[in-house]
């Protein structure tokens, strides 16, 4: 119950974050699409600084870097892994080498780390654009029902408090 309640909480705290809707969205997109690459140790820093960079609400930016945690990062490697052994080098299995050869194992390890990268960018790509969309939407639908609600603190009553039995 205690997740749902934060996640709730984020959710408030983004729809009210002042800015333009699709600056906003572009921030999520941006925050999204660095978490789920594998770049597990500089998501937060990439995320700010890209934003940054880019003019972007940093604060948006690591809300959406947050979708790479324990549960999704197994999933978002493993998938980025096969796609990029897929699409470079097709057929072929990677495994550790008979004899402890260090060039082999460096060889080895760049080649995981390619199809590791590159799979990523494919897999990041679809799901930042899917995050761009939903910002957009949430933040646009908020926005809007909450200027067609009434300020409930201008329909109070204008009119004065009636006189008291000594002032009448």
């Amino acid at each position: 119950m205690r997740w749902r309640r934060r996640i709730r909480y984020f959710y408030l705290c983004l729809r009210r974050l002042p800015g333009e809707p699709r600056r906003l969205a572009w921030s999520m997109a941006l925050g999204v699409f660095i978490g789920v690459t594998p770049t597990i140790p500089l998501h937060m820093i990439l995320s700010m600084a890209l934003a940054s960079l880019f003019r972007l609400s940093r604060v948006i930016a690591v809300m959406g870097c947050w979708v790479s945690n324990p549960l999704t990062i197994p999933l978002f490697y493993y998938f980025s892994f096969k796609m990029g052994q897929l699409l470079l080098f097709p057929g072929q299995s990677f495994s550790l080498p008979e004899t402890f050869n260090l060039l082999d194992i460096l060889r080895l390890g760049w080649r995981i780390n390619l199809a590791l990268q590159l799979g990523g960018v494919i897999i990041a790509l679809p799901i930042a654009i899917i995050a761009y969309f939903l910002t957009y939407w949430g933040i646009v639908r908020y926005r809007t029902r909450r200027a067609r609600k009434p300020n409930r603190a201008l329909h109070l009553s204008q009119s004065p408090m009636p006189p008291s039995g000594t002032e009448a």
